[in-house]
């Protein structure tokens, strides 16, 4: 019969028990890993905030949807809290670029509070979108409303499809 063995130098109790644990963490460096990794994996499973919080301020990337139709490609783009004012757009090579800033708004009544939690985005975003078709680039036009953002790209005439070349021995 075989002995079964728990490998495992910290129990399930010594998990649970953080003053128990800090002191085993303190002693064995393998400990402490394991102690962090469990940490780690329970506030995921929480769904404790964003990681990206902890480097300072979160960055706005408007969420897209790219459609097509016979005609045009339309690209759509969410920018809630902004104008038609604070977005540049471009388009070349193939790639439609947005780009803007959303500005933190302060109104005078709020001189005198503090911030304890914030999780609105705010600063400079860019976002380059390629689309992998022919645009008549003359006719591109974009719409603003209510935080959408819409433009719409007319398709060019397909490019001359690509074709066979005949390769020559050299004399």
């Amino acid at each position: 019969m075989m002995v079964r063995r728990n490998l495992s130098p910290v129990t399930r109790m010594d998990l649970h028990n953080r003053a128990a644990n800090r002191d085993m963490t303190a002693r064995d460096p393998f400990t402490a890993l394991q102690s962090e990794m469990m940490r780690f994996f329970d506030d995921l499973r929480r769904g404790a905030g964003d990681p990206s919080a902890e480097f300072g301020p979160r960055v706005m990337a408007p969420s897209v949807e790219v459609q097509e139709d016979d005609n045009n490609l339309y690209v759509v783009a969410e920018l809630p809290g902004m104008t038609e004012n604070d977005v540049e757009l471009t388009f070349s090579d193939g790639i439609l670029r947005i780009a803007g800033e959303k500005r933190a708004e302060h109104e005078d009544k709020d001189e005198g509070r503090q911030v304890h939690i914030t999780e609105r985005s705010y600063g400079r975003f860019e976002r380059q979108i390629p689309l992998n078709r022919a645009i008549d680039e003359d006719n591109v036009n974009a719409s603003f409303k209510d935080g959408v953002l819409t433009v719409t790209m007319p398709k060019a005439e397909e490019e001359q499809q690509a074709r066979r070349i005949e390769v020559q021995r050299a004399a």
